[in-house]
C-alpha cells in the first residue's frame, strides 16, 4: 500500500510540475518584449503547445467487461495515468484511482496499453507528457 501511495504521489507531482512548466513558459514568454514578427511566431508556438492525449484519429479497443462480472454486480471507474513519450509511445501505466476491483483495474490497464497516443507538444516540438484516462464499467 505504501508503495502504491508513493507511486500515486509521484504521478500527481509529475502532473502538477508539467502544468506549472506549461504555465511558467507561457507567462515568461508573453511578458518579454518582442518585435511584431517574433511575437507572431511566439503566438504560433504557444498555440501549438498541448498536453499528451489519446489519439482520437485511430479506433481504440474497448475494455472487456464479462457478463459474469456484470451479473456479479462488479462495476466502477478506474483512472489510469499513462506516461506518453515524445515518440507517442506509452512508457508507463499507473492506476491513479481504483474501482475497488483488481479485475477491473487490471482490465483497464490492459485496455489502455493497446491504445494509441499523441505526444505532448512544448514550444512546437514533441515532448514527454501524461494523460489521465477514466475507464468506466457499468452494470
Amino acid at each position: 500500500m505504501k508503495s502504491k501511495l508513493m507511486t500515486t504521489a509521484a504521478c500527481v507531482a509529475a502532473i502538477i510540475l508539467g502544468q506549472a512548466a506549461f504555465a511558467g513558459t507561457a507567462a515568461q514568454d508573453s511578458s518579454a518584449p518582442a518585435a511584431a514578427s517574433s511575437a507572431a511566431s511566439h503566438a504560433d508556438s504557444v498555440s501549438a503547445d498541448r498536453p499528451a492525449s489519446v489519439d482520437e484519429d485511430r479506433p481504440q479497443p474497448a475494455p472487456r467487461y464479462s457478463t459474469a462480472m456484470k451479473n456479479a454486480g462488479v462495476a466502477g471507474t478506474v483512472v489510469v495515468m499513462v506516461q506518453v513519450g515524445a515518440d507517442g509511445k506509452a512508457k508507463s501505466f499507473h492506476v491513479m484511482m481504483s474501482s475497488g476491483s483488481t479485475a477491473l483495474d487490471d482490465e483497464a490497464i490492459r485496455t489502455v496499453k493497446a491504445w494509441s497516443y499523441k505526444p505532448a507538444i512544448k514550444q512546437g516540438a514533441p515532448a514527454d507528457g501524461y494523460v489521465q484516462i477514466p475507464i468506466t464499467f457499468n452494470k
